[in-house]
């Protein structure tokens, strides 16, 4: 039985996982390279912000399960031209936790994995942090990026075999270069996968640099997180079909380090 739930759940995340690319029913448009080019005269992320020439809005709060720590979306300012209106893409979320599969001994809340929840939106380009007891805020990135999804500790307490599962860090897959050459940051790009400690302030590439992250499994038994990636092999910055994909495993108790099992 608890082989198949094993399978049950890491199809479950496979397939969840692959929604990422898609994200809103509209495709990431991406950013051009002028406009991620850092504004020293400017520091206030709202409207124009410390990003050249892109206009930029916060989305909602993020309610984190670290108490102090709160977060903030932060979304490019598009227009609709048939509509002649402007609009930002809004929060959602990723859930791969049927509720069938909570028993006694786990409870997990439709997150995406246990103690963390999965967020995406249409052109996020940052995330903003907040500490409630400091009262001091910083960014993610310094530059605007492409965000893919950001996994954070969820609001609600999950437990595995009776116990709580606290989690303290943020991960994150993120186009934060214009690895292609192209004038443009979009999914045409290497996706990064990055650690950040829970002030947000200390990052930590998980994947080697010359690496796209393409899916992910999750692992309820050893609470292992494998993350799947194409290697850029012959180093033009893009995700090629004859290029070798490797698998990488992070344990989420500590995610630090990524190791390679293929």
């Amino acid at each position: 039985m608890t082989q198949i739930r094993t399978i049950l759940i890491m199809i479950s995340t496979l397939g969840i996982f692959f929604s990422c690319n898609s994200g809103d029913s509209k495709k990431q448009s991406g950013i051009s390279l002028n406009q991620a080019t850092e504004n020293e005269e400017a520091s206030d992320i709202e409207g124009n912000g410390k990003f050249k020439s892109l206009r930029t809005r916060p989305g909602k709060i993020l309610l984190t399960g670290q108490k102090d720590h709160r977060l903030v979306s932060v979304y490019k300012v598009n227009y609709d031209a048939k509509n002649r209106e402007y609009f930002i893409g809004n929060n959602r979320y990723h859930h791969s936790y049927p509720e069938e599969l909570d028993d006694e001994t786990n409870t997990r809340n439709n997150h995406f994995m246990p103690g963390i929840e999965a967020v995406y939106g249409y052109n996020m380009l940052n995330i903003s942090h907040y500490n409630v007891k400091t009262k001091q805020k910083n960014d993610f990135f310094k530059n605007p990026v492409l965000i893919n999804t950001l996994y954070y500790p969820s609001f609600l307490p999950d437990s595995i075999d009776k116990k709580p599962v606290v989690r303290n860090y943020y991960l994150i897959t993120v186009y934060d270069e214009d690895t292609n050459k192209d004038s443009l940051i979009n999914q045409k790009d290497l996706r990064r996968f990055y650690y950040f400690e829970i002030d947000g302030l200390t990052k930590i590439p998980l994947l080697p640099m010359n690496y796209a992250v393409l899916s992910s499994e999750y692992d309820p038994e050893n609470d292992l997180m494998f993350i799947h990636a194409k290697l850029d092999e012959n180093g033009n910055g893009r995700k090629e079909e004859e290029e070798p994909i490797h698998i990488f495993w992070i344990d989420l108790k500590s995610p630090k380090i990524a190791l390679k099992m293929y």
